[in-house]
Order: C-alpha cells, then structure tokens, then sequence
C-alpha cells in the first residue's frame, strides 16, 4: 500500500510538472483540437503522444495547445479522453474540431499537493 501512494504521488508530481508548460502562440492560431502530433488528424497516435510528453519522452513534434483538449491543463485525462472519442463513447470536448484561438495564453501557477505519509 505504501508503495502505491508513492507511485501515485510520483505520478501526479510528473503530471503537474508537465502541465505547467508554457507555450506560446500568437493570436489566431488554428489547430484541430485533439491533434498533439500536428498531423491534421486525431489518431491513438495523438493519445500516445500525450502520454510520451507527459512521461518526459522525447516528441519530435508536439503542439500542447491541441493536446489539452480540456483546457484544464495538459494531464493523462486529455489522451483519455481522445481515446474514448475515437472509439465513440464521448465528445463532450469537441475533439476532432477545428478551433481559431484567438485568446493570447496565460501562465498559471501550480503547487504541488500535500500528501501525508501515513
């Protein structure tokens, strides 16, 4: 058990870690929303990608702003939700879309969680 929360704990501390990104892009950007590997489709290949960038793995290319499909910040939930988008179960995040961002991108600040060791 102890060693579960450890792998959780190490698990959300890559995730957050990795969904504090910063990219920049100017306004009016078009992307297809879901599309991580900029490919002009949404594959499992995108779904893989994510979590390849979220596990620090190399990517040769990568758009993060296509990838967080949830705009919640880029987390295993996005590479879940594509995959259940490209079997037919959920859309709620209008994967697949094309989307002018015509918004400039903020920073946002994370802390870490507290997790007590029990």
């Amino acid at each position: 058990m102890k060693n579960c929360k450890l792998i959780i704990s190490l698990l959300l501390i890559l995730a957050v870690m990795c969904s504090a990104t910063v990219v920049s892009v100017s306004a009016g950007t078009t992307y297809i929303r879901g599309d991580a590997n900029c490919d002009n489709e949404v594959t499992i290949r995108d779904a893989t990608i994510i979590q390849m960038y979220i596990a620090n793995y190399s990517v040769p290319q990568f758009n993060i702003i296509a990838a967080d499909v949830d705009g919640n910040g880029l987390d295993i939930n996005d590479a879940t939700k594509i995959q259940k988008y490209l079997v037919g179960l959920n859309n709620q995040c209008q994967i697949g879309e094309t989307v002018s961002d015509n918004t400039q991108p903020t920073q946002e600040e994370y802390e870490l969680p507290f997790v007590p060791n029990k």
